[in-house]
């Protein structure tokens, strides 16, 4: 099976410690919710934020691009994020398709437009099986993931579904249902969606 995905984002957060009813685009902004579950036993640090890292293997080589920050609520274990505008054409696949999952980390010098090669320092957490969906032109969208037809144009979330011998695909969720599991990276099973 095929992990280039996975193993680009796996490879990318490891570093030196190493989406949904899809209800489109309000125009206040789509905003993500969710519970964080941490599995480490260990507070979450004070300094932790919360990124979009979107994947793209459309083209060659694989990589993850960084668009949109959010917050993550150390007292409630919840976190949030909105997006405001559209993924830039970088973030998506084909143009087209965007599939951003939510990344902890205590880097701070990380930042929007930033293309994660070989690590992403400070990594805490992610949400594995849960991501923000993005369908832009959706003919384009179903030429490169046929499940991108269950979502509306504009943002959605959504979780991973198995598919045996197959890749996995993604089915809609409600914005406010994604889980952030904090824990070292080679603990958690990531959605391999392509």
């Amino acid at each position: 099976m095929d992990r280039r995905v996975h193993l680009t984002l796996a490879t990318a957060l490891l570093g030196a410690s190493v989406a949904g009813c899809s209800d489109g685009t309000a125009p206040s902004g789509f905003v993500v919710t969710g519970q964080i579950q941490n599995h480490t036993q260990a507070a979450i640090p004070s300094d932790a934020r919360l990124i979009g890292v979107w994947t793209v293997s459309s083209g060659t080589p694989d990589y993850a691009y960084v668009f949109g920050e959010g917050t993550i609520n150390r007292q409630t274990g919840t976190f949030r994020i909105v997006f405001d505008a559209p993924p830039p054409a970088e973030a998506l696949n084909n143009g087209a398709l965007g599939v951003g999952f939510l990344v902890a980390t205590t880097d701070q010098s990380v930042k929007n437009g930033d293309i994660i090669g070989a690590a992403l320092n400070g990594f805490i957490g992610i949400t594995a099986q849960h991501a923000v969906i993005f369908v832009g032109n959706l003919p384009v969208a179903l030429q490169f993931r046929g499940w991108a037809a269950d979502f509306e144009s504009g943002y959605g979330a959504g979780v991973g579904v198995p598919v045996p011998g197959d890749f996995d695909k993604f089915a809609p969720v409600s914005r406010s249902s994604l889980q952030l599991i904090l824990d070292d990276l080679a603990n958690i099973q990531i959605v391999n969606w392509t």
